[in-house]
């Protein structure tokens, strides 16, 4: 069984748009995640078919809401695990995931919508479900609540009460939130009165007990947001991160040959008065080269930017600054804008 079992939610507005796949092409490669939750997705899931498929999943499900106005999708790869689709409603979609014969758990994707009589029914629903499981579960999504006051910052003060009925419908459940990691808040809300910005944390994992007994070392990790959503994404590991450094084989990429630098350093790496054995060489040579210093630059500075992204997200949330960090974000989220252009334009 593979130890390297993640979960990418996402709360992103809009993946019809053209700009979806350059965004989210950036979290799956960085994580290689074996499924992709999104979640009020806007649009008819045939449309994103083509979008995963060129993502690496080949398999999917989904469930509308108010004519695509919300909806969710869940899409996966099927040589790493099994999907069941159970029961889905128009704010969940539940499923036993099998990846071997002795690893079989319930999933279930929500997208709970900001009204409370659409909330009521959603807790309602899951209630119905957790009635009927015995192995372990998870819930994850965006919940569109709170489950305590620390969870917002900005704005009006928040309710207790909201949040003391948010934890009372975990507990319902027998569900509790899932360790999380990196910044406090999921979501950026509008610029409230005198400046202030609204965070709100309100995509997460909560899970029952049988599943922290199956899973022990999982958790989530919120993941650097891009200007693309208002919402972060958040990756859930089923097992703790083992980093082991690999050099990794040779691979020759089809997408190089429309580049026309590639074919010129070709070009000059090979010299009719030179052996074929010293020829291959320079064109070995060559290519690591040319790769270090084009695909591989690209690669380099988006990793770099994102990590300052982070950072300054971080910082953001923890204080407020209205002036010269939040320009910072914005001068950093259109410089990620451009190099993932550039890097589609050398892919595709």
């Amino acid at each position: 069984m593979s130890t390297n079992q993640k979960i990418v939610v996402w709360n992103c507005r809009g993946a019809a748009n053209k700009a979806f796949f350059r965004y989210c092409k950036q979290y799956i490669d960085r994580h290689k995640p074996c499924m992709l939750v999104i979640v009020e997705k806007r649009c008819d899931p045939l449309k994103l078919h083509k979008s995963f498929m060129r993502l690496g999943f080949d398999s999917m499900e989904s469930v509308d809401n108010s004519g695509f106005a919300r909806g969710i999708i869940i899409a996966w790869k099927s040589w790493e695990l099994n999907v069941q689709l159970c029961d889905k409603d128009e704010q969940f979609l539940h499923t036993k995931i099998n990846i071997d014969r002795n690893c079989t758990w319930n999933f279930t994707a929500i997208y709970a919508r900001p009204n409370e009589v659409s909330k009521k029914k959603l807790w309602e629903d899951l209630e119905k479900l957790a009635q009927n499981i015995n192995d372990p579960w998870m819930v994850a999504g965006d919940f569109n609540d709170i489950a305590h006051v620390t969870e917002k910052k900005g704005g009006v003060q928040a309710s207790s009460q909201r949040c003391g009925r948010m934890r009372g419908r975990m507990d319902n459940c027998n569900l509790s939130d899932l360790e999380a990691r990196g910044p406090k808040f999921t979501w950026r809300g509008p610029v409230f009165h005198g400046g202030q910005r609204i965070y709100e944390k309100l995509d997460r994992a909560i899970t029952n007990d049988e599943w922290r007994l199956k899973f022990p070392d999982s958790f989530v990790k919120v993941l650097t947001r891009v200007e693309f959503s208002d919402h972060h994404p958040i990756l859930i590991s089923l097992y703790e991160e083992c980093y082991s450094y690999q050099q990794r084989p040779f691979r020759f990429e089809t997408a190089w040959i429309m580049n026309e630098t590639y074919v010129n350093m070709l070009h000059d790496s090979w010299k009719e008065d030179n052996s074929i054995i010293n020829n291959l060489k320079n064109v070995v040579d060559g290519i690591e080269n040319w790769k270090f210093n084009s695909f591989d630059q690209i690669k380099r500075i988006k990793s770099a930017l994102i990590r300052r992204l982070n950072g300054v997200q971080h910082k953001l949330q923890l204080h407020d600054n209205r002036g010269g960090m939040r320009r910072l974000e914005v001068k950093l989220q259109g410089e990620l804008s451009n190099i993932l252009n550039q890097e589609e334009l050398m892919w595709y």
